[in-house]
């Protein structure tokens, strides 16, 4: 973020995750509320923070718990298709809209829910 702005960016989106908060007890979400704080803190004129829920998306390795998890978050995406999950897809075409839209804020956060209506628009 930091070489980011020193070579002129003035947007930056960070792809967070949901949950995150700088005060979790879990290690994963905690770390990703830090990144974030440390992000605005670099100074853009603008900072765009999207939350996924978990992503759906295809891996060349082998996770196989991940895999069982993947298949029941889809058939839970036919009936809650914002709750849960999102395609990695839909996440990234949220990333560009939000960058050629004009911003609400100087930080604007984008929850799982948001993410899903942007980046289907």
């Amino acid at each position: 973020a930091e070489l980011a702005r020193a070579g002129g960016c003035k947007h930056f989106v960070l792809q967070s995750s949901k949950g995150a908060n700088q005060h979790s007890r879990f290690l994963y979400l905690r770390v990703k509320g830090e990144v974030e704080n440390l992000v605005q803190a670099v100074g853009f004129d603008r900072c765009t923070i999207l939350r996924p829920a978990v992503l759906l998306c295809s891996r060349q390795e082998s996770r196989p718990m991940e895999w069982i998890a993947r298949q029941f978050l889809g058939v839970v995406a036919w009936v809650f298709p914002t709750a849960y999950s999102i395609p990695v897809e839909t996440v990234a075409r949220a990333m560009v809209a939000s960058v050629l839209q004009p911003g609400k804020g100087r930080v604007e956060v984008l929850e799982n829910g948001d993410i899903h209506k942007l980046g289907k628009a």
